[in-house]
């Protein structure tokens, strides 16, 4: 616990630094050139939320969700419901998620964060759930519409121990629905869909 608050504020001052050195490095004892700083000018133009996150904003709220998972290629999936709440935090910067439902006959439990990297230019994913010790990330990009997210992301088959992709396209369908379909990568690189989520905005 120690090591990881050392770590923690290590990260925290390294930050203040970054921002504050600019502002250090440009004043001179008894004089300030009363320009703007250009680091700080761009360490706040990466910092604040724009259009791209406004893109996200039909997704906040209380929804449920009808899951469809194929386990084996060609035959019926296996259909489920589960139970979503996604609320802005940090200012509007990101979107905190929150997925409870059935998986296996076991309750199922995930988290994750959503938003865009101004640096980057991609849209951002975070996920953890109570299926995995993994924590997935993943970098997309929005279509032309701006309706259609496409996300790539990699991870470690358990079977095989092996890294593989995947993909998330994320379909905003309007302000009350959006469909979350989940495909699998194979090392032939046909692309292979094992799940679905179709996201139903509770009614008030």
């Amino acid at each position: 616990m120690t090591q990881r608050i050392r770590g923690g504020g290590l990260v925290l001052v390294g930050a203040l630094l970054l921002t504050a050195g600019p502002a250090f490095a440009q004043e001179k004892p008894g004089a300030k050139t009363g320009k703007p700083d250009p680091m700080m000018e761009a360490w706040m133009k990466a910092a604040t939320p724009g259009p791209e996150h406004q893109r996200l904003a039909s997704l906040a709220g209380s929804w449920t969700g009808a899951v469809k998972m194929w386990m084996e290629p060609g035959k019926p999936p296996v259909e489920s419901t589960c139970t979503t709440e996604r609320k802005w935090i940090l200012g509007g910067r990101f979107l905190q998620e929150e997925v409870k439902g059935q998986f296996m006959g076991q309750p199922f439990h995930g988290m994750g964060l959503t938003g865009y990297d101004n640096l980057q230019k991609k849209y951002t994913g975070v996920w953890v759930d109570s299926m995995s010790t993994a924590i997935s990330t993943s970098l997309g990009t929005a279509d032309a519409s701006g309706k259609v997210l496409t996300y790539t992301r990699e991870e470690i088959d358990p079977l095989s121990g092996k890294k593989s992709k995947g993909k998330d396209v994320l379909h905003l369908k309007g302000p009350n629905q959006q469909l979350l379909e989940m495909f699998k990568v194979g090392p032939d690189g046909k692309e292979i869909k094992v799940m679905e989520i179709t996201f139903t905005r509770k009614a008030k």
